[in-house]
């Protein structure tokens, strides 16, 4: 009787040849995804083989022999994805390279896709909304898929808007493989892009090198440049100085998803052929917004010279709401923004006075009271600094660029 179980349970088991690359983050939650839902599943048993692309690869070539019943495959080039085809069982595809759907696949395979373009679409929108009006765009190293669809989706959102962003240009072969090159090649652009621009990077790794070696170089993240990447990797993000915004690119949900497709195409259940994801949403972090301070003492410091900035708030005044001594409160500020509290009462002033500039038709006089500066004569010389030009014709040049 024990026997005649355990070769039930034998035969219920569904054995899937998973192919998945572990090497980035959203591989990995792709990866934990399905393994839960696995775990969950009250269906059947699941068995695996996992083929995670590593050092260690060991193959299943004879999947009849291993009574293989389907296949998930994070598909990397045409020719693996015909080879799986070719063996008739159900499939999974994760498509990271398709924007489209491919016409006329056989009805037991499921295609996921990401459209990548929508990641810079989502980068535009965010930082129009942020008022800024000049943008730049930085892809991967060695030109890939995802880089060029994510630079489609930014630079044809702005155009709707009525700007275009600057683009990185892909470096030679021999900076492809060496940073330390390529950086030379990258700070220089870096220096020539006007100040307060919003850059979208490719993913959270390039935006990492971009601050380190934009901070090295003197610029300030995010007044001079406003930094965003994309994948949401919050070791990698709130690890690096000052900490990265980035569009989350969960794919632990989409991992889940795969299981239950392949659940679907097991038990002969009706299911989508093809499901294409987009991602929308944006979690701030400081490297664009310097009101996103995770110390809670500069956040409540921050926050109240914001609220008071035609008072031009003193030092001490910053301390007590903060709750701490001034010394204390600097050393924190210098910590989470890389700079001291009264720098950053300074950047406040002249960034909501760069902004009535742009959006109001108040005079040069009015926004120096409402921005806390002593006088309009101040404010003039702090502007000219900052963008090269005068109140008025920094005015002048944001008309001219937003009609």
């Amino acid at each position: 009787m024990i026997y005649f179980r355990a070769m039930a349970t034998i035969r219920n088991q569904r054995r899937i040849l998973v192919v998945i690359p572990t090497s980035t983050l959203t591989q990995r939650q792709l990866l934990e995804g399905l393994l839960e839902y696995a775990h969950e599943s009250a269906s059947s048993s699941w068995q695996f083989h996992l083929d995670l692309r590593d050092l260690n690869r060991q193959h299943l070539k004879d999947l009849k022999s291993w009574n293989c019943r389907g296949i998930i495959a994070y598909i990397l080039n045409d020719r693996e994805r015909q080879d799986f085809i070719a063996t008739g069982l159900p499939a999974v595809f994760i498509e990271p390279t398709l924007s489209k759907p491919i016409p006329h696949m056989p009805r037991n395979i499921v295609t996921f896709i990401n459209e990548h373009a929508a990641e810079g679409r989502t980068a535009a929108d965010y930082f129009i909304k942020r008022l800024y009006r000049s943008f730049a765009y930085i892809g991967t190293a060695k030109p890939t898929f995802w880089s060029g669809e994510r630079m489609k989706g930014f630079s044809e959102r702005l155009k709707e808007y009525g700007f275009a962003p600057a683009i990185y240009p892909s470096p030679p072969p021999r900076e492809q493989n060496d940073f330390a090159l390529e950086s030379r090649r990258l700070v220089k652009w870096l220096r020539k892009l006007p100040r307060q621009t919003a850059l979208f990077c490719v993913h959270d790794r390039r935006a990492q090198q971009v601050i380190a070696t934009a901070t090295a170089a003197g610029l300030r993240i995010p007044e001079d440049i406003a930094v965003l990447g994309v994948d949401n990797d919050e070791l990698l993000c709130e690890m690096t100085v000052p900490a990265i915004s980035s569009i989350p690119v969960d794919d632990h949900e989409r991992g889940r998803a795969v299981g239950e497709a392949m659940d679907a195409l097991l038990e002969r259940r009706p299911t989508r052929r093809v499901r294409i994801t987009r991602h929308n949403t944006v979690i701030t972090r400081t490297s664009t917004d310097a009101q996103a301070i995770s110390d809670p003492f500069v956040a409540r410091a921050v926050a109240y010279a914001r609220a008071h900035i035609s008072e031009h708030p003193a030092l001490q005044e910053l301390a007590n709401v903060a709750g701490c001594s001034t010394t204390i409160l600097n050393r924190r500020a210098h910590r989470a923004l890389g700079h001291t509290i009264t720098d950053e009462i300074t950047r406040i002033q002249i960034n909501v006075a760069i902004e009535q500039l742009a959006n109001t038709d108040h005079t040069v006089y009015e926004i120096a009271l409402k921005c806390g500066f002593c006088s309009a004569a101040h404010l003039c010389m702090r502007i000219k600094a900052l963008t090269g030009l005068s109140p008025s014709h920094y005015r002048r040049n944001q008309s001219s660029a937003g009609g």
